[in-house]
């Protein structure tokens, strides 16, 4: 299970790098990566301190399933954490039922037809192996 820890850690980091990216040299293409309001096609520009924050959410994730592997630190509520990580997950898979996730309704953008691609299904497949992880590992 050391592995799937490796695989989850290293995708979160990669994400939080891609994060840290755009923050320092925006984002090229915002509507690729930024849901786009239904009626419009004006697309908001993220707030890079916004992108430094999910960049360092992220890299406290994949501390999270580091910590696994070395076991620095031996908390018994850091099972919980990677839970509830799991869970953060699998919501944002499902959506907010409007611009992102499966059951989104505002599939007019780029975005919405990347989302349902590549963004959400990541996003439920690091979900479930995140639960994988914790009751099999």
């Amino acid at each position: 299970m050391d592995v799937l820890a490796i695989l989850i850690s290293i995708v979160l980091i990669i994400l939080a790098i891609l994060h840290f990216f755009w923050a320092i040299f925006g984002i090229k293409e915002p509507e690729a990566v930024v849901p786009t309001p239904i009626g419009s096609n004006q697309v908001k520009t993220p707030n890079k301190i916004m992108a430094v924050l999910v960049g360092i959410i992220l890299l406290g994730f994949a501390f999270v399933f580091i910590n696994k592997i070395i076991n620095y630190v031996d908390f018994e509520w850091l099972r919980y954490v990677s839970m509830g990580i799991a869970l953060i997950f699998i919501v944002r898979a499902f959506g907010d039922f409007k611009y992102v996730g499966f059951f989104k309704t505002a599939k007019n953008s780029k975005f919405s037809a990347l989302d349902t691609r590549y963004y959400s299904p990541l996003c439920l497949l690091m979900g479930i192996l995140v639960l994988i992880l914790e009751f099999f590992g």
